[in-house]
């Protein structure tokens, strides 16, 4: 058994992969002080002792930088190769980092040379995940971001490799990902929260602003990466009341759809809140099990 875990400041989202139509899912509310509790009464509810446990990042515990790739530089080498680079753009001190890396698309780099992407987490803050798993009697495996686990989903909404993209809202943020087939071409965090959709007063003016920052991202997307932008978004929120995607594609020059989970083969829409931990165990193409 394998289990996706992102956990968050409210809470621990949780996914058992491979993802699968029996959804699998569940989000736990809890302050940081109760993580351990809350996390090791799931591990005993669930039968999850000693399982895999693969962590997804959420995107304030990370960041992401485009770093031309250093000539003669062997992918295994190439995060200690860059990490240097990293010393002025750090939102913390370059002695707490750690980083990784994975590719940047080669027909969007425009004349930048060849571009890698960076990706520089708290040294401190994935060793206190890691003992968080250890001590609730979980075994350690992966580390993953939000918008790869997120890529995982929508290179199965672009089976024809023409591009596809994805808005994910949260709680007090929204991140729009397009990818064309498997490959992650762009990931955006976006400006806006659930209570200012939920206020009369201020839900159209809200809505306006989410529409202009995802419209910017498709226009990057097609101005700054050479690229096509996708007709159609799909979108992914907690609040199913609201009609946000039909007011959302009154502003866009693409269509916003609310994601059809039963295209996928899932029954019942997943949870919002533990969409990165599902998504980040679906398999890609060609994979037999993550």
């Amino acid at each position: 058994m394998r289990v996706a875990l992102e956990v968050r400041p409210d809470g621990i989202a949780w996914a058992v992969a491979p993802a699968s139509p029996a959804q699998q899912v569940g989000f736990a509310e809890c302050p940081p002080a109760r993580r351990a509790e809350v996390l090791a009464a799931l591990v005993s509810e669930q039968g999850w002792s000693a399982a895999l446990a693969d962590l997804v990042l959420p995107l304030e515990q990370y960041q992401v930088f485009q770093m031309e790739r250093p000539a003669g530089v062997e992918d295994g080498e190439l995060a200690d190769a860059l990490k240097w680079k990293l010393r002025d753009l750090l939102e913390f001190s370059p002695a707490d980092a750690i980083s990784d890396v994975f590719p940047f698309p080669s027909d969007a780099a425009r004349g930048r040379g060849e571009l890698v992407n960076v990706v520089a987490a708290r040294k401190s803050l994935l060793g206190e995940l890691v003992r968080l798993l250890q001590q609730s009697g979980l075994k350690p495996g992966r580390i993953d971001i939000a918008e790869l686990a997120l890529r995982n989903l929508v290179a199965r909404l672009d089976p024809d490799n023409k591009g596809a993209a994805l808005v994910h809202l949260r709680e007090n943020y929204g991140q729009m990902i397009i990818c064309r087939g498997q490959t992650l071409y762009l990931s955006r965090r976006l400006d806006v929260s659930s209570s200012g959709l939920r206020d009369a007063a201020r839900q159209e003016s809200v809505v306006q602003a989410l529409a202009l920052e995802m419209q910017r991202s498709l226009d990057y997307y097609e101005s700054q990466m050479g690229q096509v932008p996708p007709a159609h978004i799909r979108l992914v929120a907690k609040d199913s009341v609201l009609p946000l995607a039909s007011m959302l594609s009154s502003y866009l020059a693409a269509e916003v759809s609310n994601l059809d989970w039963l295209a996928l083969g899932v029954d019942a829409a997943v949870d919002s809140r533990c969409l990165p931990a599902w998504s980040a165990g679906l398999p890609l193409a060609g994979e037999v099990g993550k």
